[in-house]
């Protein structure tokens, strides 16, 4: 897991920087429709970046022989750090973010608030469209008080606009990749450029077909949401629609006041950087001729081997043999595609052998930041009783691709 997070880190961070890049110098040049559906690259690129790899399957020609005593130690994985701290931070993330949405789907009246479509809550000090699944357009106990009746039916269009762009379903979008890359800052910088880009296309489609006399009213409301807004729900906001938040008020007035240009050459050219990004992406995870040395490097580095259990009825009938397995290793290096190829006795060592190396992990080939499937590698298990060793040995044979593992066996008392 950790391994497939790190992978992403490149293509993810060159992405984010684009697109705040576009959200802070290009937004009013190019519109906010468009640079807000720009965001979609993210989701793009990242399954671009991990396209199943199936056509290029690395083949390994290279052969492993191990021996296998009566009673093997199994090796047990080491604890990995890394993993428990990144398990540790989107675990306390995803529960402050289900704790507060808890709160919030509890405070929502079983009643819509008359004359509108929206629902009363005391959680809230703005309106907001909340809820992944099925959003509702939430309000303040204050709503009607606070503005006027065309405030009212402009502010709840605003919201009804984000249900209809689905940004319900961006923002779930956006809160995962969130909890899964939490220790990236670019992530959380990149989070509220997003934030500011959805609120600007929904202003857009609000108002474009306005009069400027409803557009002062509109931004009007917005400054009387941005002096009724709390801090309570801050975090929360960058996940959920809110139509007063403070921070972006200053962008949403300016582009009330200042009507976007469409720049088409522009646009063409932010598209063109957006396509090759795509490209770039995918053609980097197509396979490359390895050169002899790039080949030893990523050769087939085992992490956790768990050797077979000699079978109890052949060691007390002092049968010995070999089993040769068949197997593929993934891109996150799992054993797959475990076959016996040829076994001596016949069927006697096959079920160990088997159960053994479906366990087996290995350092996965790395090629164009990613892991790559290796396949046709072969393993010996050779099942000897005459093993007498104190601890488990490592004998190199006289070719470099074969590796003798000896396994002590079971010393009587």
């Amino acid at each position: 897991m950790i391994d497939w997070i790190v992978a992403q880190q490149g293509i993810l961070s060159v992405v984010l920087v684009l697109l705040m890049v576009c959200e802070h110098f290009f937004t009013h040049k190019i519109g906010a429709s468009l640079t807000y559906k720009l965001w979609a690259l993210i989701p793009g690129c990242l399954i671009v970046n991990n396209l199943p790899m199936s056509l290029v399957n690395m083949p390994s020609n290279s052969f492993t022989r191990y021996v296998v005593g009566v009673k093997p130690t199994i090796e047990t994985a080491e604890f990995e750090t890394v993993l428990f701290i990144w398990l540790t931070g989107a675990s306390v993330i995803t529960a402050y973010v289900l704790m507060h949405h808890i709160k919030i789907w509890a405070s929502i009246g079983k009643q819509r608030a008359i004359h509108t479509n929206a629902y009363y809550s005391n959680k809230t000090t703005t309106p907001m469209l909340f809820g992944f699944i099925s959003p509702k357009v939430l309000i303040p106990f204050s709503f009607k008080s606070v503005f006027s009746t065309k405030q009212q039916a402009l502010v709840l269009e605003h919201e009804n606009i984000h249900r209809k762009h689905h940004d319900h379903l961006w923002n779930m979008s956006a809160l995962i990749i969130a909890i899964v890359f939490w220790f990236n800052p670019l992530v959380w910088l990149a989070l509220k450029s997003f934030r500011i880009n959805q609120e600007l296309a929904c202003d857009h489609a609000v108002l474009k077909d306005k009069t400027d006399n409803e557009k002062l009213i509109y931004a009007k409301a917005l400054v009387q949401c941005a002096e009724h807004g709390s801090n309570a729900l801050h975090f929360t906001r960058g996940l959920y629609p809110t139509f007063g938040e403070k921070r972006t008020m200053i962008k949403r007035l300016n582009a009330i006041k200042q009507p976007m240009r469409n720049n088409k050459v522009l646009a063409a050219g932010v598209l063109s950087v957006a396509a090759l990004l795509t490209i770039n992406t995918a053609l980097a995870n197509a396979p490359v001729a390895e050169t002899k040395s790039e080949a030893k490097i990523n050769e087939a580095s085992p992490v956790k081997r768990v050797p077979p259990t000699y079978p109890e009825k052949a060691a007390q009938e002092n049968v010995e043999g070999f089993v040769v397995l068949s197997f593929d290793i993934t891109e996150t290096g799992a054993t797959d595609n475990v076959k016996v190829v040829k076994s001596v006795p016949a069927g006697v060592f096959d079920k160990s052998a088997k159960v053994a190396l479906k366990q087996w992990e290995y350092k996965p080939r790395i090629q164009g930041g990613k892991g790559v499937r290796q396949t046709g590698l072969l393993v010996q298990l050779d099942y000897q009783l005459g093993t007498s060793l104190d601890t488990a040995s490592v004998e190199k044979n006289a070719s470099p691709d074969v590796e003798r593992i000896i396994v002590p066996p079971k010393q009587s008392k």
